[in-house]
């Protein structure tokens, strides 16, 4: 089920609309130190929407579960400043698992530093995220908000997740792809 990495997809740098440069690339086992420097910056609300409720330790044991993910049914990418600053800093992290590796969709959960905030590096991240989706053959991607979490919601509205009351009070956000493609194309063929 899951399609290979492309080489050239390893890393590449992107630019943001106030023209922030960021290296986009897979999570590493060495980016431990890194990634707990980046959830240190963890605002107690952002940690609270990250993991719908409080934990002890939040930044090293988030920066524990993404250099162990398992291959098969996990993906991460990172936000890093560019190659050639250094040390090399942690902005924004993504992530998709699948329950198996049979399954044909994948939870998400995306987080960016809380300094660091509005400059349009979650969005990117997440359409990152999605593309990676596609090209390991899943059907689409799922989501749980805290539905007073309206930057979040926003979000995934604007990129075409459709949204239905959850469990335990959370909003579902869910992303089928060849529905997206098919109101897509609807839309396209309206003008």
């Amino acid at each position: 089920m899951n399609m290979p990495i492309r080489r050239q997809d390893r890393h590449h740098i992107i630019r943001l609309p106030a023209g922030e440069r960021f290296q986009l690339r897979y999570v590493r086992p060495d980016d431990k130190e890194r990634l707990e420097e980046m959830f240190s910056h963890a605002s107690p609300e952002d940690a609270r929407f990250r993991l719908l409720g409080a934990v002890h330790g939040f930044a090293a044991h988030m920066a524990e579960k993404f250099v162990h993910l398992d291959p098969e049914t996990e993906v991460a990418i990172v936000a890093t400043s560019l190659p050639d600053v250094q040390p090399e800093e942690i902005y924004g992290v993504v992530h998709i698992a699948q329950d198996r590796p049979d399954a044909d969709t994948a939870e998400y959960d995306v987080m960016v530093r809380s300094d660091f905030k509005a400059h349009g590096l979650g969005y990117r991240l997440m359409t990152e995220i999605i593309q990676c989706a596609r090209r390991r053959g899943l059907k689409g991607v799922t989501g749980y908000i805290s539905p007073d979490n309206s930057k979040m919601l926003l979000m995934a509205s604007e990129l075409g997740f459709v949204a239905r009351r959850g469990e335990e009070n959370l909003v579902e956000v869910k992303l089928d792809f060849d529905e997206f493609d098919r109101r897509l194309e609807e839309e396209l063929g309206s003008d």
